[in-house]
């Protein structure tokens, strides 16, 4: 008898799985009647890239708690289907095991009203898959007070008092313009736009600090490109110098023919004090309330545009409305707006505004892989944190 309650338990588990319908396992005089959470996938309808490796899935999602209680993100299930809409894989995160699981993305604790924001975790998918749609479960187990907190720890993965699905499609990522590296010698990837990118630690679709909903991430796809030398370092001396470090001064060129439509070269460069970031005092009427320094967007006129940020003051030799080609000089590397340390952030947006258009990926032709005492020429492919490359044009 046991063992066909706990089967019918599971199949109707499954059944409001399916049906993305509300699963409660509460004493009704304590539910909600209204809904459970609001889910946003950002943007939309992320973008799916695809290449000999696998897929790649590069977008966040918000959760906003529309329940009167506290309630504790325990579980994620992806569902990934092919074009005739049958099953091709699922995944799941939650706390099974004695290490974190689900707590890897940080806060799963949501108050009433209250939203969070977390990246996608099935970030990557065999080469073999077919993915047309996909869909995702989220578990809940109320946590209004310490006692349910400490026995959710000891919940089953299938047990939960509540539960939402989304579904939504990806859009395979169609490159539309030729890039090349607009630094020259051997670079390093300090960060590329892989999952553990610090560009996609971005909190889209929460109040910044004057209230403000952030909508889109431009830098969803950036890179921060490093000079090093021969051993991989990427200064010589105290990095507690800016010109101690390769990239310093190094010359930008444009990575792929356009027009310039937004160039700022006023914005001094920051220093260092002891071991901390001396930011530099803007001169009286010059503003750069973005953080992101002297700087070059260009409009390469099919819905993409090429931003390169923390240039060197006075250094640009472009002009807005100029008409540029691939590896036109742009200007130097510098330390201007916030940034750590000298190097050059790149990336590529789907409009002209920073904060309003979403970032889009960039992929590099023409340029040598290194693999310790390999070298691998490259023809055309994405690039990832730790890379070591180098441009061969």
């Amino acid at each position: 008898m046991i063992k066909k309650v706990a089967l019918l338990c599971f199949v109707l588990f499954l059944y409001s799985f399916k049906n993305g319908k509300v699963s409660q396992r509460v004493d009704p005089s304590n539910a909600d009647t209204g809904k459970v959470a609001a889910i946003r996938i950002l943007p939309a309808r992320p973008l799916i890239e695809k290449d000999i490796y696998g897929y790649y899935l590069n977008f966040d999602i918000t959760i906003q708690n529309q329940t009167s209680h506290i309630i504790d993100l325990s579980s994620i299930e992806m569902s990934v289907l092919d074009k005739e809409g049958k099953l091709a894989t699922r995944k799941f995160l939650n706390r099974n095991g004695r290490a974190p699981g689900i707590e890897v993305l940080g806060n799963t604790l949501i108050k009433p009203g209250e939203t969070i924001s977390i990246f996608n975790p099935f970030h990557t998918l065999t080469p073999d898959i077919s993915v047309a749609s996909m869909k995702y479960g989220f578990f809940f187990d109320y946590a209004d007070t310490q006692a349910q907190k400490d026995n959710n720890k000891q919940r089953l993965p299938i047990d939960y008092d509540l539960a939402v699905v989304k579904a939504f499609n990806p859009d395979v990522y169609v490159a539309k313009t030729e890039y090349y590296l607009p630094i020259k010698g051997k670079l390093l990837v300090w960060d590329g736009h892989d999952f553990l990118s610090h560009h996609r630690r971005f909190p889209i679709g929460l109040p910044d600090k004057e209230g403000k909903a952030i909508a889109a991430n431009s830098n969803r796809y950036a890179y921060d490109f490093m000079s090093v030398d021969q051993t991989g370092s990427m200064y010589h001396g105290s990095p507690f110098k800016k010109e101690n470090w390769y990239v310093f001064g190094q010359t930008v060129y444009a990575p792929a023919q356009g027009k310039v439509i937004e160039v700022v070269n006023n914005i001094p460069d920051n220093d260092y004090s002891g071991k901390n970031v001396k930011p530099a005092a803007l001169p009286t009427g010059v503003t750069d309330p973005l953080g992101i320094g002297n700087h070059v967007i260009i409009d390469h006129g099919n819905g993409e545009f090429s931003v390169m940020l923390h240039l060197e003051k006075g250094s640009l030799r472009v002009q807005s409305g100029q008409v540029i080609k691939v590896g036109d000089p742009v200007g130097t590397v510098g330390f201007s707006g916030d940034a750590i340390y000298p190097h050059l952030h790149y990336t590529v947006m789907n409009g002209p505004k920073e904060q309003v258009a979403e970032g889009v990926p960039s992929y590099f032709n023409y340029y040598k892989l290194y693999r310790g005492t390999v070298i691998l020429p490259i023809k055309r492919s994405r690039i990832d944190s730790g890379d070591i490359i180098e441009s061969d044009k």
